[in-house]
C-alpha cells in the first residue's frame, strides 16, 4: 500500500479532506486485520474507529521520511492486542472466511496429501474452531505471519519484540494447533 506524501502532509495538519482520502485507502486493509484477530463484525468496526482515532491524535509526530504502512499496521496491531487485554475475547478467525488466505492451514496440514478438497475444508474449519486456545500474542503473530505475510524481522518491529520470542510464539502456536487438531481428527 502506498500512500502519496502529499496526503500525510495534509493529515499533519488535520485537513479533513485528507483523512477521509487516507482512511478510505486503509479501510478494507485495516478491517480485514481487526477481523482476522477478533472474528466478530462490530468489535473489528470498533478497533478500526479506535485506529482511525489514534492516527488522527498521533500523525503529526509521525516521520514523512518514513514508509506510512508499517507505522499504521504497528498501530492497528497494537490496538487489537490491546482490545483483547481490556476485553478478555476469546475466538477469532485467521482467514476471516477468505479463500485468498490459506497460509496456516497449508503449514500445519504441511505435505497433506491432496485426496480431495473436502478434507482441507474440514481442516480449515478445525483451525477456526481451536485458534481460541491460543494466547492473544500467539493469534498476533500468525496473523501476521500468514495472513498480512510479514517476513519475522517485520513482526519483531511490529511488536517490538526480539526476533527469537517472535520464532518461539510462532512456533508454540502452532503445536498448540497442531495438538488440537490431533485431537479433532480422532475419533
Amino acid at each position: 500500500m502506498y500512500v502519496e506524501a502529499g496526503i500525510i502532509t495534509r493529515c499533519k495538519k488535520y485537513d479533513k479532506s485528507a483523512f477521509v482520502e487516507l482512511f478510505k485507502i486503509y479501510e478494507k486493509y485495516l478491517y480485514k486485520l481487526c477481523y482476522s484477530y477478533v472474528q466478530n463484525e462490530q468489535d473489528a468496526l470498533d478497533i478500526a474507529q479506535e485506529v482511525y482515532i489514534k492516527v488522527f491524535n498521533y500523525i503529526s509526530g509521525f516521520d514523512i521520511k518514513m514508509p506510512f504502512h508499517p507505522w499504521f499496521r504497528k498501530i492497528a496491531v497494537n490496538t487489537c492486542l490491546n482490545f483483547k487485554r481490556d476485553c478478555k475475547y476469546d475466538s477469532i478467525s485467521l482467514n476471516a472466511g477468505s479463500e485468498e488466505h490459506k497460509g496456516l492451514e497449508e503449514t500445519v496440514a504441511a505435505q497433506m496429501d491432496v485426496e480431495t478438497e473436502v478434507l482441507n475444508n474440514e481442516l480449515g474449519q478445525l483451525i477456526k474452531e481451536n485458534i481460541k486456545y491460543l494466547k492473544p500474542k500467539h493469534r498476533m503473530v500468525l496473523v501476521l505471519r500468514y495472513y498480512e505475510g510479514l517476513s519475522y524481522e517485520e513482526i519483531s518491529t511490529v511488536l517490538n519484540e526480539p526476533i527469537g520470542s517472535v520464532k518461539t510464539n510462532i512456533y508454540r502456536a502452532r503445536n498448540v494447533l497442531k495438538e488440537k487438531l490431533r485431537e479433532g481428527l480422532t475419533y
